[in-house]
């Protein structure tokens, strides 16, 4: 690299104000202290060839002070801080993510690991520490986390099947646990079931039926929120409900549910479906890829929505 002087037709005064920055950079504090925590050498060799990388240092490290947020960045590159490193030759400039714009990034990739089908936001905001370890609820909650922390992608492990009142947190207990395994880097899906459904029956007509299955039949964990309450038509039960269980099963991914119904209940309503088909086995061969799929968990307590 060559020295700034070398680019500049040196006279005295150019020489005189080359000199009084590189004495107001080398004399600023906040410099000299990153470079004495940074184990960097400012020798005398490489500093006229870092000047220009030093100048910038100095001008825009200290934009960071004080900063709330990306929304008010002030940086060449907004979320990137610049970092200086001895090359021994002279001292490069580089540009880093900031705390603001790593949990940017991390969010940005946890989103992308957690699809949301027709759930509301506040759900999807939902951590497992926030979680209110009462004692109708300190079961599931445990088993959730346990599950979060020691799921292995390929090994299969049973899910849960949330069962309880309305209001108890079933669905903010398993949108915790499917935010900790985003975290994880593992793909989840949260459904909420009756407008799945209605959005596959719309889809009938549009022939994009068959891709909107694939991808909730195929993603690593799938969470079906408030089976039971949608609509109990044969072609509910047998074309979209009992192959979409099958192929989990068979496959041997994870399923987690969310019911205000025990699993014996389900299986009797799906018996007599609303438009007049009635076939106890079909309903209960449901109910038993529900149970080789996941565990029954009963959720008591108040109810968080009041």
């Amino acid at each position: 690299m060559k020295a700034i002087s070398e680019y500049l037709n040196v006279d005295d005064k150019l020489s005189a104000k080359v000199e009084k920055i590189k004495h107001n950079i080398l004399n600023n504090w906040r410099l000299l202290k990153y470079c004495q925590e940074n184990q960097i050498k400012l020798r005398d060799e490489v500093i006229d060839v870092s000047l220009m990388n030093l100048a910038i240092f100095v001008d825009y490290y200290d934009k960071c002070e004080g900063c709330t947020g990306l929304h008010e960045c002030t940086q060449i590159n907004p979320g990137y801080r610049p970092i200086l490193k001895d090359q021994i030759t002279h001292i490069h400039l580089l540009y880093t993510p900031c705390d603001y714009q790593l949990a940017y990034e991390a969010q940005t990739e946890v989103a992308q690991n957690l699809r949301s089908f027709y759930m509301p936001k506040k759900i999807l905001n939902a951590s497992l520490e926030s979680l209110d370890l009462a004692e109708g609820r300190r079961e599931a909650i445990l088993k959730a986390a346990t599950f979060a922390k020691t799921y292995r992608v390929g090994k299969f492990q049973k899910g849960l099947y949330l069962t309880g009142p309305f209001g108890v947190g079933k669905t903010y207990i398993l949108a915790a646990m499917a935010n900790a395994l985003a975290k994880r880097h593992i793909k989840v899906a949260l459904v909420y079931l009756p407008d799945m459904i209605r959005e596959l029956r719309n889809a009938l007509g549009q022939n994009n039926l068959e891709e909107l299955l694939t991808e909730i039949k195929n993603v690593e964990i799938l969470i079906l929120d408030d089976i039971g309450s949608e609509m109990h038509t044969q072609w509910v039960r047998d074309e979209i409900i009992g192959p979409l269980l099958q192929y989990r099963l068979l496959e041997e991914k994870p399923t987690f549910f969310t019911s205000n119904k025990s699993i014996e209940e389900l299986i009797r309503d799906y018996a007599y479906t609303t438009d007049g088909v009635h076939d106890e086995t079909k309903a209960r061969r449901i109910g038993d890829r529900i149970k080789a799929l996941a565990e029954e968990v009963k959720i008591t307590g108040k109810n968080y929505r009041l």
